[in-house]
């Protein structure tokens, strides 16, 4: 995969250098090797480096500029589909990381909004109208926000304090499942005693035994920075991110400097497809300006509001949306984490967590996210 940063859109988030080691001081034999350095893999590199495994992060192109990086940042506790056994605490995990690892991501965590397009005199309504529908605040629940590129930098670094090496612009080719695993950056070839792939929409690229997953771009833009008493009147006054419940879908939350941030959309592909689509591409550019007129529709003080950003970013759904901890059948050294349905924030970082305590401790994988489905 070649994916530019700017292909599908510039992000809000920073980017910041993690200033490698060259290639040259990397592990040339490690104990795990990781494929990919989002929120899976570089979570799994930091908790397996705290444990004392000799643990190597191949990332494609650099931490951060793939789907973690280009996330909205919103950040939700459990799975797409509810609470599920294994996966407990994510978000007060996740809070007790970035505290100890003084990871600076702005990460607030306030709640967050199911919305619903109802009438209900007994629920809190925003003051919108969507698609002619009014909105309810049908709950809140646990969650919040996070700056996702600079929480992924920032476990990345945390991992390499912690001992492990990152190698960026290393494409891994293949993987061949042996009894100790061998990975092919093109003619290159490195064995280790476990691999963990965590390529998300990529990932049946090196593991055709993954279930049938359906890779898509989700699509997101930033308004221009508005003013206080604006956001008090379009009612996101309490700095509380949402989500809708029902249909049609929207979330969205506030940044510190006063941009508000909305997301819906979402373009079907198989991965090496979404490759080839950038902004200049016809369906892109009419999600992009059907979000924008639906904001400006919301609220009459949103009528004339200006972009400062729109992007996309990759997302992968399972059937019925169950996400993947697995290990490979074939070959159980092999670990496979993905397709988190949304969810992936805080999710994704305790993932990295499980995949390390099964491979250090030997603990269990959860059942429900076997690849044999």
């Amino acid at each position: 995969m070649d994916v530019r940063r700017n292909q599908w859109g510039e992000s809000p988030w920073l980017h910041e250098s993690l200033e490698l080691e060259p290639p040259a001081a990397l592990f040339a034999s490690p104990d795990v090797i990781v494929v990919g350095a989002g929120f899976t893999g570089t979570s799994a590199a930091y908790h397996l480096a705290k444990l004392g495994v000799r643990t190597l992060v191949l990332e494609a192109e650099t931490v951060a500029d793939g789907a973690s990086g280009r996330t909205g940042g919103l950040v939700l506790e459990g799975t797409a589909t509810g609470p599920r056994p294994g996966v407990e605490a994510c978000v007060p995990k996740l809070r007790r990381l970035v505290d100890e690892e003084g990871i600076d991501c702005e990460l607030d965590l306030p709640g967050c909004w199911e919305i619903e397009h109802r009438e209900n005199a007994a629920a809190q309504m925003l003051p919108w109208a969507d698609g002619g529908k009014r909105v309810a605040i049908a709950r809140t629940v646990t969650g919040g926000t996070v700056e996702p590129a600079r929480l992924n930098i920032g476990l990345a670094r945390a991992a390499l304090r912690a001992g492990a090496a990152i190698r960026e612009n290393a494409r891994v080719t293949r993987i061949e499942y042996e009894s100790r695993p061998a990975v092919y950056i093109d003619n290159e070839c490195l064995h280790a005693d476990w691999v963990i792939v965590g390529i998300n929409a990529w990932m049946r690229s090196l593991v055709s035994q993954s279930p049938s997953a359906r890779s898509s771009l989700t699509f997101a833009v930033a308004t221009e920075q508005l003013k206080d008493s604006v956001i008090d009147e379009i009612g996101l006054g309490d700095v509380i991110p949402f989500y809708t419940a029902d249909l049609p879908y929207l979330w969205g939350r506030t940044m510190r400097d006063g941009r508000v941030i909305f997301g819906a959309g979402l373009l079907f592909a198989a991965p090496d497809e979404l490759e080839q689509v950038g902004t200049d591409h016809r369906e892109f550019a009419n999600i992009i300006s059907a979000l924008h007129d639906r904001i400006r529709r919301l609220h009459p003080a949103l009528s004339m509001v200006e972009l400062s950003a729109s992007w996309a970013g990759p997302i992968v759904f399972t059937e019925g949306a169950v996400p993947i901890i697995g290990s490979v059948p074939s070959c159980p050294r092999v670990l496979v984490a993905g397709a988190y349905a949304g969810h992936g924030v805080a999710l994704s970082v305790r993932a990295g967590e499980v995949l390390a305590n099964s491979i250090v401790h030997g603990e269990p994988l959860p059942a429900w996210g076997e690849l044999t489905r």
